[in-house]
């Protein structure tokens, strides 16, 4: 099973629209011989494909519950999801225009793992590195890190940005 594919948008009157199921999976800080803030906060497991790193993830197939789409993550990379997984995030990436389909996220926790606890995954189908929040690209998953962490309300984001709050944004009058 592969933990992170592309599948070709359908031919359909409604935009090319993926939805995927990622896991946010960490693995417990380093202590630090002094204080920094970004060696306080947990490495997050990436799959490597192509150079490229993201969370390992899965794209919901038709009629699949998300849950079990982060079941199915969970069971390749070896691990067992809490009965009542947390969403941590729900993340939209629109369309691009001939470059990518529309995309929603859905980011569940994965839990915590030791450094060494992916080291037998077959090599050949998966390569796995634990990075820093500040090599996150993919922003959502700081935001559903610090929702893990914190123990927030899991924020709704468009391009892994949080919405703007009822009342603060462009046009709403606010400050005029």
């Amino acid at each position: 099973m592969k933990l992170v594919h592309a599948v070709s948008g359908s031919e359909s009157v409604n935009p090319p629209r993926e939805v995927w199921v990622f896991l946010l999976v960490r693995c417990p800080a380093e202590n630090p011989k002094y204080f920094a803030p970004l060696g306080m906060w947990p490495r997050v497991l990436q799959v490597v494909r192509d150079g490229w790193a993201c969370p390992p993830g899965v794209i919901v197939q038709p009629g699949e519950a998300i849950v079990d789409a982060a079941r199915r993550v969970a069971d390749a990379l070896g691990i067992r999801l809490p009965k009542a997984a947390a969403l941590l995030a729900v993340d939209q990436q629109p369309a691009i225009d001939g470059e990518q389909d529309e995309e929603i996220a859905f980011v569940f926790d994965g839990g915590s793992a030791a450094e060494d606890a992916f080291a037998d995954l077959p090599r050949d189908q998966v390569e796995v590195e634990w990075s820093a929040v500040e090599n996150l690209e993919r922003v959502a998953l700081v935001h559903a890190l610090r929702t893990r962490l914190l123990a927030v309300e899991p924020p709704v984001l468009v391009e892994g940005m949080p919405l703007p709050e009822p009342g603060r944004g462009k046009g709403d009058g606010a400050g005029e």
